[in-house]
């Protein structure tokens, strides 16, 4: 590992310990508001917790960015040990935390800190940062590491489907509008994550069988070569397709590998239970 540079994230990429313990990647909280109550999703508050909490709560949780000075606080030590810092973190269309990442490699006046914008969110961003970790491994420099990730991420693509746009909708990532679409006649929504970074409405159908094969069938009409690719099932709590989806990407994706994960706390704010993403 080049000790040289240090991955940073937020807790919005939903990066399973595994990785976080192989890449040595910290991971700088965002915080979720039940009512007067703040938490550090991920120290305070564990993915499990959240969606028990979220189970019996009066009213939907709220999101809070990362402050400027918390990155400020993580970053330093690093820095003052002449360590070079790559943060990957969720879009700048998503949430104010890569500004607030921004503002802390002011505040700390260095060249040293390197800002990704995944243009993306949850897995999206730990896809990116395996990348980084492994190019690490091999001893590449943060330009190329850099590069590699960019080309990434312009291949990249997200497809899920939620039981219910609610969320989305009340914390601002989806218009009224397209909120509206999802709730009439069961519909099952199939949202996207642009290559700008924000979320969209893809596609409606009537089921979630449809849902899934819709999203395979989407991610095959880009024409990627998967055979030495990774891609990501990733689910929230009760969603009761996730074998189904692997099932399906397995047989008609065949991908390399199939990281797979629960979606925590700031992305769960906003996607509520039942929802499953497929993300490369």
């Amino acid at each position: 590992m080049n000790s040289r540079i240090k991955l940073f994230t937020d807790s919005a990429a939903d990066l399973p310990q595994v990785y976080r313990e192989r890449y040595d990647i910290d991971v700088v909280p965002l915080s979720v508001v039940f009512g007067d109550e703040e938490f550090k999703d991920g120290l305070t508050l564990t993915p499990v917790e959240f969606w028990q909490k979220l189970q019996t709560a009066d009213e939907l949780p709220s999101t809070n960015q990362v402050n400027p000075n918390d990155f400020v606080e993580a970053f330093a030590p690093y820095l003052e040990d002449g360590a070079t810092i790559l943060y990957i973190g969720i879009s700048a269309k998503l949430s104010g935390t890569l500004q607030s990442a921004h503002l802390a490699k002011g505040l700390l006046q260095t060249d040293k800190v390197h800002i990704f914008d995944s243009r993306s969110a949850s897995i999206g961003e730990t896809l990116l940062l395996l990348t980084a970790g492994e190019m690490l491994e091999k001893g590449h420099s943060v330009d190329e590491i850099w590069r590699k990730l960019e080309q990434d991420r312009d291949q990249a693509f997200t497809y899920f489907t939620i039981d219910s746009l609610t969320h989305l909708v009340k914390g601002g990532r989806l218009s009224k509008a397209q909120g509206l679409v999802g709730s009439v006649l069961n519909i099952k929504p199939i949202l996207t994550i642009t290559p700008e970074g924000t979320i969209e409405l893809a596609e409606k159908v009537r089921s979630t069988k449809k849902a899934l094969q819709t999203m395979v069938n989407k991610a095959k009409e880009r024409n990627i070569d998967l055979s030495n690719k990774r891609v990501a099932v990733v689910h929230t709590w009760d969603a009761k397709a996730v074998p189904e989806l692997m099932e399906l990407v397995q047989q008609e994706l065949a991908p390399q590998e199939i990281v797979e994960g629960l979606i925590g706390p700031t992305i769960g704010t906003h996607a509520g239970p039942g929802g499953i993403a497929l993300f490369f």
